[in-house]
């Protein structure tokens, strides 16, 4: 017999199928809160967004209380009513609203707001008890109550007194005279109110840029703050007032400049325009670096009145190129 001889064959192992990827607890519940939260976001901004109504202007942002404040110094401006502004102040619940509406005046002056909205704003301040050399510049002074006459004392009764009755009287007839009519006359110019004294270059190495500073007196050559000063140029213009640079005199003001532009300069009361203002080098003996301007304008009349217990005395200053008169008129 023949032997046969099993050979041992390795067995053939089936394949393995491959695990499908699995998302881990965690990951399912950052995606959960992300889509809850899109879900919420989307309801409550389009679905059913929130609406304010009748909300108290304590709860505005910061912009919208300076226009309320700024609404509400036009409005005591227009009407005068004291008590309705207090109480409309009084709904921002700021404790320091005196200090509020003062801050807000000296960042209008920074940003050149206009001279009407500088000027209710600093009426509101002064009301509210603020100071500060811009309320103090721009609030106008409390003119002197007038001295209401008090009755004597006693009590008197006055006793009528009978008049004989007026007797119609005719007059005669008066004959009418020819008509004059009356020629117009050309009315004469108005000389304005500042002239300038004074145009020369500055040439100040420690400056940080070129400027046009404008120094404004008076009749006696005394510093006037709080003058309004206009700045041209083409496509543009701005404004600045004197005496908010104490450090340099109550009538002093300054506006930075810029190269290749050509300025104008002229006192909003009234004044000789000057124009042709740019940046120009100065002299290699000054240093040779970029100058600025200085115009000093002087106002030409001013009018001071001097009360005497025995007569009314006013003194008019008139200016004049080179020299100034004086004339004192008395009153009796």
């Amino acid at each position: 017999m023949r032997s046969r001889r099993f050979q041992s064959r390795p067995e053939l192992e089936e394949p393995r199928p491959a695990r499908e990827p699995r998302l881990a607890a965690a990951s399912l519940l950052l995606l959960g809160l992300l889509l809850g939260l899109a879900g919420a976001l989307y309801y409550a901004w389009v679905v059913d967004p929130v609406s304010y109504t009748a909300a108290s202007p304590a709860r505005l942002s910061d912009q919208f209380k300076a226009e309320y404040i700024l609404l509400v110094s036009q409005s005591y401006a227009a009407d005068g009513n004291w008590a309705l502004a207090q109480r409309r102040l009084a709904a921002l619940n700021d404790p320091a609203i005196a200090q509020t509406v003062a801050v807000q005046l000296d960042r209008y002056l920074r940003t050149g707001q206009s001279a009407v909205v500088v000027r209710n704003l600093a009426v509101l301040a002064e009301r509210l008890g603020a100071s500060g050399p811009a309320v103090d510049l721009f609030a106008p002074t409390p003119e002197p109550g007038t001295a209401t006459p008090t009755p004597e004392a006693g009590n008197a009764t006055a006793t009528p007194t009978l008049f004989p009755t007026p007797t119609t009287t005719r007059r005669p007839t008066s004959t009418p005279f020819p008509t004059l009519t009356p020629t117009s006359r050309p009315s004469p110019t108005v000389p304005p109110v500042y002239r300038l004294l004074s145009q020369e270059r500055v040439c100040d190495p420690g400056a940080p840029a070129p400027r046009i500073e404008v120094e404004v007196v008076d009749a006696l050559l005394e510093p006037l703050p709080g003058v309004e000063v206009l700045v041209q140029w083409e496509g543009g213009s701005d404004h600045f007032f004197t005496g908010f640079r104490p450090e340099q005199g109550p009538g002093y003001g300054d506006f930075t400049m810029s190269p290749d532009i050509s300025y104008s300069v002229v006192i909003a009361e009234g004044s000789p325009t000057i124009s042709g203002l740019r940046v120009e080098n100065c002299d290699e003996e000054e240093g040779g670096l970029a100058g600025g301007w200085r115009l000093t304008f002087q106002n030409t009349v001013v009018f001071q009145e001097t009360p005497t217990p025995e007569a009314s005395t006013f003194m008019l200053s008139i200016a004049h190129p080179g020299v100034y008169f004086r004339y004192v008129l008395i009153f009796r």
